[in-house]
């Protein structure tokens, strides 16, 4: 009598069809096959329990399952099954019987990328990007400064001296760090500023106001201390750390390049007129709308940096009652200034804003842009008796904050798919933890054949059968679809069947994934209450 195909018992179907030496039949007629009936196995020894099975053989499994002998492709869009015919698609839940699929796709719209949108593919790669800068750790020998340690220049530890002058951006010298806290073990950006003297009172007092203030497009300070463990009397201001950004300076001003495209020209704008508009909402300037000072993250991601600096180091008169209208004359300065900075941006040119440059200035933006970007610029750089507020711009910009919205909520549906996957994952990895936290453990309860034993033996059979797969010339075959569907019954509990085969086939069981599951929750209870008790 020939014997039982293994892969037509398994899954119903062969793919040597007719030409297969070994024997097709539905059900295993065999007396060596192993049957669940609840929790009794039938073999040709007797009935056994599955506690009973003590003297299974204490081998190492190496399953033998006859699969295909090809070479793997495209290891992602193919289980080892026949094609579903309905949505497959798992969730945990009270229905055990809810049939899986391997991994979650993408969808269409999701799949295509455009100018102003990445895929998910693309996104993955700028997370790693940004955490490989992240995790990074340098030797540092700086030392540390309050509670933050591991300091790493992010700029040259000179003075930057502007175009527009021989004058210090903040009137003092300054250098950027790259440093860890021992608090909460995050990465911040420590802006120390050389030789000042601060009047630490007032500096708590306009701390609190600027921490307060939390926005997409403004980088976020914490805190702010006076400190000499440079060897000077230095001032440091502790902002969060934004990985791979580039301030405006490098990015549009230092190489020649062609004119900025007009979409990404007014979402840069839509971005910093509404970082502008909250500062001036809790009655407070930016006081330094400069190129330097503000960054671009991936996705043209634009934040305001060191935005409360001038407050600290030059003094505040924020609750000064003698001078009412100091802070309304700033955020009118706030106002002209982004009216620079946009003609700079324009004209491709730091220097575009120069009184001297400003006919060449205004003829490259009426040849090069709308009329729309002129009367913007019009309103914000001409004088005018009555205050302006940054919200009187919305109308300029119309239409154009939908399409703003638009691309956001495209690259919100991108992340969430993403983060959808990586749930899955999470998951996954956690199942396989539990089931290497039973599985091969050297010693439980004083019994070295622990794991050799009971339901333990079902649940090594199964990882071998997960794991352990060769073809039918014995190498070894990976089969991730295989692998995630496993995974993803096991953890749902679903009544689907299997064959278990020991690995010289001396016993076969044939059970479902909600038995495995049952003797996996079991054995991994029974670890976790007595590890207290060890």
């Amino acid at each position: 009598m020939a014997a039982i195909c293994p892969k037509y018992l398994e899954h119903g179907f062969c793919i040597h069809g007719s030409s297969c030496t070994l024997q097709h039949i539905d059900k295993p007629p065999t007396p060596t096959a192993l049957q669940m009936n609840g929790n009794m196995l039938k073999t040709s020894f007797g009935n056994l329990t599955l506690d009973d099975i003590s003297s299974t053989p204490s081998f190492i499994p190496a399953s033998h399952h006859v699969i295909r002998s090809e070479p793997v492709q495209a290891p992602l869009q193919a289980p080892l099954m026949p094609p579903p015919t309905h949505m497959e698609y798992y969730l945990p839940s009270t229905r055990m019987d809810m049939p899986t699929r391997a991994f979650i796709p993408t969808p269409p719209h999701l799949e295509k990328p455009s100018a102003d949108n990445s895929t998910g593919s693309e996104l993955c790669d700028m997370l790693m990007y940004q955490q490989s800068i992240t995790s990074l750790y340098i030797e540092s020998k700086l030392p540390d400064v309050e509670k933050y340690y591991a300091l790493h220049p992010l700029e040259p530890e000179h003075p930057t001296v502007e175009p527009q002058g021989n004058m210090y951006t903040f009137s003092y010298p300054s250098v950027c760090y790259r440093a860890y806290s021992s608090v909460d073990g995050c990465v911040y950006t420590l802006h120390r500023y050389k030789n000042c003297q601060i009047n630490t009172l007032e500096t708590k007092k306009i701390l609190d106001r600027w921490r307060a203030i939390s926005h997409p497009n403004i980088v976020t300070v914490h805190e702010a201390f006076p400190t000499k463990q440079f060897g000077d009397n230095s001032f440091v201001v502790v902002y969060d750390f934004c990985a791979g950004a580039r301030n405006f300076k490098q990015l549009h001003f230092q190489k020649e390049q062609g004119f900025l495209d007009e979409s990404l020209l007014w979402n840069y704008i839509i971005q910093l007129t509404s970082a502008i508009r909250t500062v001036h909402a809790n009655k407070l300037s930016c006081r330094m709308i400069n190129p330097s000072k503000i960054i671009v993250t991936a996705r043209n991601r634009l934040r305001l940096n060191c935005l409360g600096v001038m407050d600290l180091l030059m003094g505040s008169v924020l609750d000064d009652p003698s001078k009412p209208f100091v802070v309304q004359h700033q955020q009118q300065e706030d106002i002209v200034e982004l009216g620079k900075l946009i003609v700079c941006i324009s004209c491709n040119s730091i220097s575009a804003i120069h009184q001297s440059n400003l006919s060449k200035s205004s003829d490259v933006i009426s040849s090069t842009y709308t009329a729309d970007v002129r009367t913007l610029l019009q309103h914000l750089l001409n004088k005018s008796p009555q205050p302006r507020k940054i919200n009187d711009l919305m109308p300029m910009i119309g239409a154009r904050f939908y399409t703003h919205i638009e691309r956001l909520r495209v690259e919100n549906d991108t992340t969430q798919n993403e983060l959808m996957k990586e749930l899955e994952n999470g998951r996954l990895f956690r199942v396989l933890c539990k089931i290497n936290s039973v599985l091969d453990r050297p010693e439980h309860m004083l019994d070295p054949g622990w794991c050799e034993t009971g339901e333990r033996y079902i649940l090594k059979l199964f990882r071998n059968y997960m794991f352990h797969k060769v073809d039918e010339l014995g190498a070894p075959w990976i089969d991730l679809p295989h692998l995630l569907m496993c995974l993803n019954k096991l953890d749902a509990g679903s009544l689907e069947q299997l064959m278990l085969t020991s690995p010289h086939e001396q016993s076969v069981i044939i059970c479902t994934y909600k038995d495995i599951k049952n003797n996996f929750d079991k054995c991994f209870n029974e670890i976790f209450l007595m590890q207290g008790n060890l």
